[in-house]
């Protein structure tokens, strides 16, 4: 993983966590979208990790 794709992943991680604290839920629909963005992004990360394994082998 790059190093902007890591400082991305943990930005929003930070603004998931706040969002929650401030919400006080998890169910609030900003924390459930900032949720899902972050979801997208691990996904993304892990298939171009994996795709990058693939292509070493």
């Amino acid at each position: 993983m790059d190093n902007q794709s890591y400082l991305r992943l943990e930005r929003l991680r930070g603004q998931l966590v706040a969002a929650a604290m401030r919400k006080e839920t998890f169910l609030h629909r900003d924390v459930i979208q900032l949720s899902q963005t972050l979801d997208q992004l691990i996904v993304k990360v892990q298939a171009e990790k994996s795709k990058s394994s693939s292509a070493q082998r």
